[in-house]
């Protein structure tokens, strides 16, 4: 509470980060890649490129802040970041594989 105001009515949001933790992320994140390769089975050529250019762009950026470095601890602005443990990035890196966005 700041000032007697709840801040989670302010952003909703953060009742939400806070209660995600790593275990709960890595948990999620096998049934959240199968839900996403049915969604990508189901868009247009248009919206496959643009899903994507996303998931793609998101597993180079993890890439590269994890050269050299696996187990490196990242500082995100929110509680929780789905890149927060190893596990996550390294399933995250490979996203885009796993759904079938790229060419071998």
């Amino acid at each position: 509470m700041t000032n007697g105001t709840d801040v989670t009515t302010q952003n909703p949001d953060i009742l939400l980060d806070a209660e995600l933790d790593a275990a709960a992320l890595e948990a999620a994140l096998p049934t959240l890649a199968e839900k996403l390769a049915v969604l990508a089975g189901d868009l247009s050529t248009d919206e496959r490129a643009v899903l994507s250019s996303i998931v793609t762009s998101a597993s180079l950026n993890l890439q590269e802040l994890q050269k050299g470095n696996e187990e490196a601890l990242f500082v995100f602005a929110k509680p929780i970041s789905a890149a927060a443990t190893p596990e996550i990035r390294s399933r995250l890196i490979g996203l885009p594989n796993e759904l079938g966005l790229v060419e071998d």
